[in-house]
């Protein structure tokens, strides 16, 4: 869910084929395919294009001493940008090593779609002024996208100082560079999922604006053909109505009211307005893509953090603006708004952001208050927030919106839900229930994709799912729970922040998937078609056992984590270590779907600096531990526990984490049945 900047775009794009010629490596008078290199590593004592980088956003770099020093940063994904373009269809590895006052950074990938912009995070790690960070993860690009990129970006707009960026291919080189892109489908052809489900609850998607300013038209025929309700993906998140040249040019004039910009939304809000689409807008309050210079006297990150007074000032004052231009000038257009995003904490309470440290904890009510007094007659105010389904987030969420519902100053409760197809259904209609009845509020699904299951009919499977998830929703909005929108987040797999997973209703062609003929079936009836190359699961139970010696392994990494086979065994020369990812849950993962109907009992050594240690179940919303073991010192602990794997069991995995994301070493993991 990054940011859709077109002009900067276009900008990188220049420059990667000034790139695409300096590595021509064809002797002159010759025709045909480039050698392409299998690592590409970025020169800092070269200068811009010539040395294999580029500056992307809103930022000034200079180099020395071979080092890229990014200063004068406007916003948070303004950095430097390695150029990537003949790699499509790969996966890659990217590593960075860097120093920097922000709390984190963050390498993302961008690319162009068939004319879209899209982008997906790589890996994140905590930085530090005083010391190099490295920052390393994997990602596949997909064979359509053209004139990739990776870039760096931050938590904030503070200076960073880049001593290292390399990319290089993960396996194989799949070499498209002469290949032209897939072909794109009439999306005219495809039953309407608004038409089928529009006795029950709206039908909506996530877009970009370049959607609406593509050539091909296709896409916008998608969202026609089977969507009332759009979401803007990043065009009315703060850092991109926040006009940073204007507010920072004259702090004094602008102190108590910041300046606003609306160019990047206007494409999809005239598309709504011209097609009758209404819109939810997405987000007034939140505590990431906002500019912390937001939050400073004078508009200075070097100086004070602003007042509670002022801040609120600042707050109701954008909010007000922000609500009131888009009624303005596209009446009737916004429904709903999402007015705060994501202020519930992952470990528990509210999250620790700049609108908590300046306003303090009541920061979520005032914004509400602020949006209920200065909203337009009949449009709906939100929350929205991700993991909602989880029962001690839920227990969070509700303590956090009860007084504001009390005050009646809210009207929905948002459910991201950003899922895998291991999430109990039936917690989640629970959920959805508990929201509507202790806080008297409407649902909208607001962010929905579902990671498609590891399975060796993965497509199928993730097709079965979906039609048992909204045969589930459909249920409960037929017993009285209030769901009046369900939003699918992104037009296409190849689109989706979330692209390797294959997470959305249609392939990157347009044409509909299995996970698009669940849902249909969901509320026509019948059953996903089977397809013709359809692999009977394997009911091979043979015991996995992995010691590292022949340095390999099966398992592959939990969302960004790194694994590499290193030294320093248990009992012999090799063991597995896990670095790198977003959070204590991006380990090392193993698919156990074999096992289903059975009890595994699960045995392994590690050793981490972390306290704790465990072995999970890989089971959306609850996640139970089969094994959780005492660290925090060099020496090695043994583990064990037993986990039941339901029959019909579709897709699982178990993974490896370590509890504040130290690297752990994995040795001697075994997985075999016992009944």
């Amino acid at each position: 869910m990054k940011k859709v900047l077109v002009k900067l775009v276009a900008g990188i794009i220049s420059g990667m084929l000034l790139l695409a010629a300096g590595c021509d490596t064809l002797p002159k008078g010759t025709d045909g395919p480039r050698e392409v290199p299998l690592t590409i590593t970025a020169d800092f004592n070269k200068k811009e294009n010539k040395g294999n980088w580029v500056t992307y956003g809103d930022c000034k770099i200079k180099t020395k001493d071979g080092k890229a020093i990014v200063t004068d940063r406007k916003a948070s994904f303004a950095g430097v940008a390695m150029p990537c373009p003949d790699y499509r269809g790969n996966t890659v590895n990217a590593t960075v090593q860097v120093s920097s006052a922000n709390t984190s950074c963050r390498l993302s990938l961008c690319y162009e779609i068939y004319g879209n912009v899209s982008y997906v995070n790589i890996a994140e790690n905590g930085t530090t002024e005083s010391s190099e960070t490295t920052i390393s993860g994997n990602i596949e690009i997909p064979a359509n996208a053209q004139n990739a990129f990776i870039y760096l970006e931050a938590s904030d707009v503070r200076d960073m100082t880049v001593s290292f960026f390399e990319i290089s291919i993960v396996g194989p080189f799949n070499d498209l560079t002469g290949t032209p892109v897939e072909e794109l489908a009439d999306p005219s052809a495809t039953a309407s999922l608004s038409e089928a489900y529009a006795d029950y609850f709206k039908f909506g998607v996530a877009s970009p604006a370049s959607v609406m300013t593509n050539k091909n038209d296709g896409f916008k025929k998608l969202i026609l053909n089977q969507f009332n309700s759009v979401t803007p993906e990043n065009e009315l998140k703060p850092e991109n109505v926040l006009d940073a040249v204007e507010t920072l040019g004259n702090p004094e004039k602008y102190n108590e009211s910041p300046a606003i910009k609306f160019d990047a939304a206007k494409p999809i809000l005239d598309f709504c307005k011209e097609n009758g689409i209404q819109m939810r807008g997405h987000t007034l309050i939140w505590y990431s893509q906002t500019p912390s210079w937001l939050f400073y006297e004078n508009y200075d990150v070097n100086g004070q953090l602003a007042s509670r007074d002022l801040m609120l000032k600042r707050m109701e004052n954008y909010i007000s603006a922000v609500m009131n231009w888009c009624e303005e000038n596209y009446p009737g257009v916004i429904y709903a708004w999402d007015v705060v995003n994501e202020a519930a904490a992952d470990n528990g309470g509210m999250r620790d952001c700049y609108w908590k440290q300046t306003v303090g904890d009541d920061y979520v009510e005032k914004a509400f208050e602020f949006a209920r007094k200065h909203a337009p007659s009949g449009v709906q105010l939100f929350y929205n927030d991700y993991n909602e389904y989880q029962t001690s987030k839920q227990d969070d969420i509700i303590a956090m919106l009860k007084p504001i519902a009390d005050a009646g100053n809210i009207d929905g409760m948002g459910m991201q839900s950003h899922i895998s197809a291991g999430l109990d259904v039936n917690n989640y209609v629970n959920a959805m229930k508990r929201y509507a009845d202790e806080l008297g509020v409407i649902i909208h699904i607001t962010e929905l994709d579902v990671q498609a299951p590891g399975s060796v009919n993965s497509m199928y499977d993730q097709g079965v799912y979906m039609k048992k998830f909204f045969s589930a929703i459909l249920e409960a909005d037929k017993a009285g729970v209030p769901l009046e929108c369900v939003t699918v987040w992104g037009l296409t797999d190849d689109m989706s922040w979330k692209s390797a997973t294959k997470p959305l209703l249609f392939y990157g062609n347009l044409s509909p998937k299995p996970a698009y003929e669940g849902v249909m079936c969901a509320v026509n009836g019948g059953d996903v078609t089977k397809p013709a190359d359809y692999v009977e699961p394997s009911s091979d139970m043979t015991p996995i056992f992995e010691d590292y010696e022949n340095q390999d392994f099966v398992g592959k990494p939990r969302y960004s984590s790194v694994q590499k086979i290193v030294e320093g065994g248990y009992e012999s020369s090799y063991c597995l270590e896990n670095t790198e990812g977003y959070a204590e849950y991006d380990g090392y993962s193993i698919d156990v779907t074999a096992f289903a109907g059975h009890t595994i009992h699960v045995t392994f050594a590690i050793k981490s600096k972390a306290d704790v240690c465990k072995c999970t179940a890989d089971i959306d919303g609850t996640w139970p531990t089969i094994a959780e073991v005492q660290t925090g010192t060099d020496e090695w602990v043994l583990g064990e526990g037993d986990f039941e794997i339901e029959e019909g069991t579709m897709s699982l995995s178990i993974y490896v984490e370590s509890s504040d994301m130290s690297p752990f070493y994995l040795d001697n993991f075994k997985i075999e049945a016992t009944n």
